[in-house]
């Protein structure tokens, strides 16, 4: 019997004993644990057994740290936060879902009050049918994608700048504190952050080798933001045209990539296409009426400027990208759930340079694997740059493209760690040497 597969049934065995175990806890915690359980061990025994070295020793820790603070962090707001006290959205997806599993089963009507995109609606549907009325479980499976994310960025870090980077990538993004937040709760936000991150380690591959895998995962993860938020599927599919086309203009493969481009942007319109109102989410006049109508409470801010046209949409975007990016700043800290986002702005704006340089750098030396990265983290933020006008609504979104800044953050900190290396010293001083020999009259 070969070592992989020792590995991979002895882990069965410990998930098997775990999930009994954790089952006969009290109350809704033992049911939870028992159903986010079996994939955290099955992803931890797939790294295991075919991942290398690096991973076995460094990426499979850091995931499971990862999805232990969010199993405790999800136990503490369902028991301990007032309801709703985050988001919300928590609780409409838990009722309504709910609901929905009644009507599957034939004990009620279709809910109305599930509209527009309804993928997150029928995902915890599908929890609720299989073990229950049990909103933590729903909770607890984020918490296995906000885990797996990790995953997502370690490879997308690695492929971009290299081992240290992916390391300080899956570190950021396992403890990060908002994203630890948003996979800490049964919102969609995690689901999402997921799929955009799986697509993107596709369109990477892509540009590597141009193989049906890859494919297939571009086309799943732009179907699944399309349930889930259809304008970050539009979104998502403007990025992928920019990295297959950019890298190919003038090559050989140039007009295959164009007509790889417009099949891709064909699909993704057929696709879409059914979501209601999801055509008017483009337009500019979409946008100026959803940020006046996201301008409410007290964190609502420049409510009434207009982005209805091209001419003030370019004027108001730097103002929109210095909230969107840098907000709650700490002088803007009004209630207690501000001032719990203040170490985590105070951490950003830390590793801001290193966000600039990482790109700078990645970019330089591999354009081809960095540009999905940076042409979706771009497109992404311009958008929510026009249509954000509510400090927490800006918060809760820019998860979605952080950890694409975090993985350029982390190549910019590999970088730093890699100049101050005692060889690249050395190096330094050697060509500093030579360089006066050369110069010197002697």
């Amino acid at each position: 019997m070969s070592r992989r597969l020792k590995e991979l049934l002895g882990g069965l065995l410990v998930g098997a004993a775990l999930a009994s175990t954790v089952a006969v806890l009290p109350g809704d915690v033992g049911v939870a644990l028992a159903v986010a359980s079996p994939p955290v061990v099955l992803l931890a025994l797939w790294l295991c057994a075919w991942g290398d070295e690096q991973e076995r020793r460094t990426l499979v820790p850091i995931f499971l740290a990862a999805f232990a603070v969010r199993a405790v962090v999800a136990i503490v707001i369902a028991y301990a936060a007032p309801d709703g006290y985050f988001a919300l959205d928590d609780q409409r997806y838990s009722a309504l879902g709910q609901e929905l599993a009644r009507h599957w089963a034939g004990q009620g009507a279709y809910p109305q009050d599930i509209h527009g995109a309804v993928g997150y609606y029928f995902w915890n549907a599908l929890i609720f049918t299989v073990v229950g009325p049990v909103p933590l479980a729903a909770t607890l499976l984020n918490g296995v994608l906000g885990a797996g994310c990790t995953v997502l960025a370690w490879s997308l870090a690695r492929a971009t700048g290299g081992d240290a980077a992916a390391r300080y990538a899956a570190l950021l993004t396992a403890f990060f504190p908002s994203l630890v937040l948003w996979s800490s709760l049964n919102l969609k936000d995690a689901l999402a952050v997921a799929a955009i991150l799986g697509l993107l380690r596709a369109a990477q591959r892509l540009h590597a080798r141009l193989t049906l895998g890859p494919v297939a995962g571009i086309a799943f993860g732009l179907a699944l933001l399309g349930e889930l938020r259809g304008y970050l599927a539009l979104v998502a599919a403007a990025a992928l045209a920019v990295a297959i086309v950019v890298p190919r203009l003038g090559g050989r493969h140039a007009a295959v990539s164009i007509a790889a481009t417009i099949a891709l942007c064909a699909v993704v319109m057929v696709w879409l296409g059914p979501i209601d109102g999801l055509g008017d989410e483009a337009s500019l006049e979409s946008l100026d009426r959803a940020r006046r109508e996201l301008a409410f409470g007290a964190s609502a801010y420049q409510g009434d400027a207009d982005v209805s046209t091209p001419a003030t949409a370019l004027k108001f975007l730097p103002i929109g990208l210095g909230y969107f990016l840098l907000a709650p700043a700490p002088w803007q800290v009004w209630n207690t759930r501000q001032l719990l986002t203040l170490p985590e702005m105070l951490a950003w704006y830390a590793i801001l340079p290193q966000v600039a340089a990482g790109f700078l750098v990645a970019m330089r030396r591999r354009f081809g694997a960095a540009l999905p990265l940076a042409s979706f983290a771009l497109l992404a933020t311009v958008s929510y740059a026009l249509v954000e006008s509510n400090l927490g609504t800006a918060y809760r979104h820019r998860a979605q493209v952080l950890v694409l800044f975090l993985v350029f953050g982390a190549i910019g900190l590999a970088e730093r760690k890699r100049a101050a290396s005692p060889q690249a010293l050395q190096r330094g001083v050697a060509s500093g040497t030579r360089d006066a020999l050369e110069r010197s009259p002697a």
